[in-house]
């Protein structure tokens, strides 16, 4: 992102309120009516639903920079996902009356957002497409591979580092499958040396294969 538009944003969120929520904490409730828009400072948040079947899927994962739920405040949606820390999050929170001033006012961080978005729905479909054609094995492999692109990290060794410390479960409520089918597979691409794990964060050993 342009340091023009990161100090734009952050200058305009930190002028705002700072909240802070725990790890597991509820930030947004699907059955609540936002009150205003978060901008991530620190930590990981992780918007999901319920499934029919009373499962958990994970449909997105802000990092620090991003901010939520936009599609609530500029597409006048209803709101009906949640919104949970996934680790100790550091917030600033907006008015929706606010961010849509700020944004009218900043064509350059509402391109950037657009195409922030647009990434985005790019990454849902290709989660979709996987989820209605793809077998566990590749419906895991393809969960790796978007949050090695979101949230990877190249090493010196030419790994790559995802710098963000998920569980089993938490790959098995993204592509919508159980914690057992997701082990499985994690543990068939760590025999093979694909994938390794240190310190609750996943390593990919070999990003090509």
């Amino acid at each position: 992102m342009d340091k023009i538009i990161v100090k734009k944003i952050n200058n305009f969120f930190s002028s705002n309120k700072s909240v802070s929520y725990k790890k597991g904490d509820t930030i947004i409730y699907a059955t609540d009516e936002p009150t205003g828009i978060y901008f991530v400072k620190k930590g990981y948040v992780k918007m999901n639903t319920i499934s029919v079947d009373g499962n958990e899927i994970i449909l997105n994962i802000y990092k620090p920079g991003s901010f939520f739920p936009t599609f609530w405040a500029i597409g006048e949606k209803e709101n009906n996902y949640s919104f949970e820390a996934m680790s100790n999050v550091n917030l600033f929170k907006t008015s929706k009356e606010n961010f849509i001033g700020f944004l009218k006012e900043n064509s350059d961080v509402l391109f950037d957002l657009t195409k922030r978005v647009l990434s985005g729905v790019d990454t849902l479909l290709t989660n979709i497409t996987q989820l209605l054609v793809g077998s566990s094995e590749e419906r895991t492999i393809s969960a790796m591979l978007i949050i090695s692109k979101r949230f990877g990290r190249a090493m010196q060794n030419g790994k790559i580092i995802i710098d963000l410390n998920l569980t089993h479960q938490d790959i098995a409520n993204m592509i919508g499958t159980t914690r057992e089918t997701a082990s499985v597979v994690i543990s068939k691409l760590t025999k093979k040396g694909y994938l390794e794990k240190q310190n609750g964060k996943f390593i990919i050993n070999n990003l090509k294969k």
